[in-house]
């Protein structure tokens, strides 16, 4: 058989050539998949460095406050948009955002404008920062309700002295618990102007779900709902508690009893972080003195941490005077339900006639007590100071 050589290596070019025109063709697909790998992490990179983040509608970053994200997300709601334009309906906003999460700390100085004529609703008082819902863990539940079993041990352990003697016997009891999911809502009315503005929207927003239901969520975990007494569903940590009375420091400084409380709940095996006390009460150990009438606690101008005992100290008006707390925080959780949603609607009542949109915040939560050794009551009314 004859092989022509100069054909086949003729032959053999052609191949090569279309294996370089198949090679040159996919190269530039690759080139160009990458470029558009690129421009989108240069996108998400810009995105990334005007304060995006993946957890929050249109790109709000993590601190933007409830009321931002809500607008930010009504941007882009055809029901919201049909609001504005003052047709009749209802708007549903839900927040991206978990109950720890609404704690924003905005200026609240800043009240919303309105026509007292249209009956708009503007709440007034005071503003003291939450600040119990910041520390406490915060854990989220699918359910209504959470079911858990309290385990209580009797005996302990001890050394068998001769063999066959019986060993010590430990006893365990089961109590089961049901922390309850509560309802935490309330409204406000605000005016077709503010409506059409939205930043004063946004403060409406945030009065209602930064300050009002977290105010009364924060006094629910301490002291129950207000029905508690008859069942309410949250029962607070004054009824998921111990109470402590003092031995050694009875009838001594507030200080003094407070730390008796920490020992002996260390002693029992728990590790308290936390003491929850009245901002009166707080205050009157930060104003007491020497004898030469030098602060103990610092100056005025001075004041020291926070703190007793090396641990944190948050004073609140919703625990009563004369009443303390020290506490395990890994014995206690918040339960976040349900997000905070707002509802607005001109359809309620005659609002429609008149111009005006109802605001409605709601969230869910409950109180989850694993162990009530965790959380010690005291009563500081024996205390000298």
């Amino acid at each position: 058989m004859t092989v022509n050589v100069a054909e086949e290596y003729k032959r053999v070019q052609q191949d090569l050539k279309a294996v370089g025109d198949d090679l040159k063709h996919f190269g530039g697909e690759v080139q160009q998949s990458v470029s558009e790998v690129k421009e989108r992490v240069f996108a998400l990179e810009q995105h990334v460095a005007g304060g995006g983040g993946g957890f929050t509608p249109q790109g709000m970053g993590a601190s933007a406050s409830l009321g931002s994200i809500m607008l930010s997300d009504a941007q882009n709601n055809g029901a919201f948009q049909s609001l504005e334009q003052w047709n009749q309906g209802t708007c549903r906003l839900k927040a991206a955002a978990s109950i720890k999460a609404a704690l924003t700390h905005d200026d609240p100085t800043n009240t919303m404008p309105s026509d007292p004529e249209r009956g708009a609703i503007v709440p007034q008082g005071g503003w003291r920062r939450l600040r119990l819902l910041d520390v406490l863990p915060s854990r989220p539940t699918s359910s209504d309700a959470v079911e858990l079993v309290q385990l209580n041990a009797e005996g302990d352990a001890d050394e068998q002295v001769a063999e066959g003697d019986t060993k010590a016997e430990i006893t365990f009891n089961g109590e089961l618990k049901r922390a309850e999911i509560a309802t935490v809502a309330g409204h406000t009315t605000v005016s077709r102007q503010a409506l059409s503005d939205h930043a004063t929207l946004q403060r409406a927003i945030n009065q209602v779900i930064n300050y009002k239901l977290m105010t009364k969520l924060e006094d629910m975990i301490i002291n129950g709902g207000s029905a508690s007494s008859s069942g309410g569903k949250i029962a607070g940590l004054a009824n998921e508690s111990t109470i402590f009375v003092p031995t050694i420091t009875a009838g001594g400084p507030t200080a003094d009893i407070i730390g008796e409380s920490l020992v002996r709940q260390a002693d029992a095996g728990y590790m308290p972080n936390l003491v929850l006390m009245n901002s009166i009460d707080w205050f009157a150990l930060q104003i007491s003195k020497k004898t030469d009438d030098e602060y103990l606690f610092g100056s005025p101008t001075m004041p020291v941490p926070e703190a007793l005992w090396n641990q944190v100290v948050i004073p609140t008006a919703s625990v009563p005077q004369s009443m303390a707390y020290t506490i395990d925080t890994s014995f206690v959780s918040v339960l976040d339900r349900e997000q905070p949603t707002i509802m607005l609607s001109n359809s309620h009542a005659d609002y429609m006639t008149r111009n005006l949109l109802l605001i409605l915040g709601e969230l869910r939560a409950g109180l989850e007590v694993t162990d009530t050794f965790g959380v010690y009551k005291i009563d500081l009314t024996t205390s000298g100071a």
